[in-house]
């Protein structure tokens, strides 16, 4: 697509690649990503990396799942965003009906 009168810097091109379709990768895939490139804060990343970090596969409610079936608790909310627990559809559903009213508006 290109716009008539607009600078070549601006006018939009096609990706250098085709978009990469979503592929589920093994536990042991994840961590070894998870340890190429991903700095835990707080963390012993040594000893972080010879265990193997955590794979979080699904939530519900105030519980999560890792990939080897354990179910746990989210104390932490999701870092505060989910304090009122995951899979809630009537709070996804009012966020839609709000982004289709008024999806941003900028504060300056």
């Amino acid at each position: 697509m290109t716009y008539r009168n607009e600078p070549a810097w601006i006018q939009p091109t096609a990706p250098a690649t085709a978009p990469r379709t979503t592929q589920a990768h093994s536990t042991a895939e994840y961590r070894a990503l998870d340890a190429a490139h991903h700095i835990h804060p707080f963390s012993d990343m040594g000893a972080l990396n010879r265990a193997g970090s955590r794979v979080i596969v699904k939530a519900d409610g105030v519980y999560l799942w890792d990939s080897d079936g354990n179910k746990i608790i989210d104390g932490m909310a999701g870092l505060w965003c989910v304090n009122v627990g995951y899979g809630r559809k009537e709070l996804a559903d009012a966020a839609y009906r709000q982004l289709q009213e008024l999806p941003f508006y900028n504060t300056f």
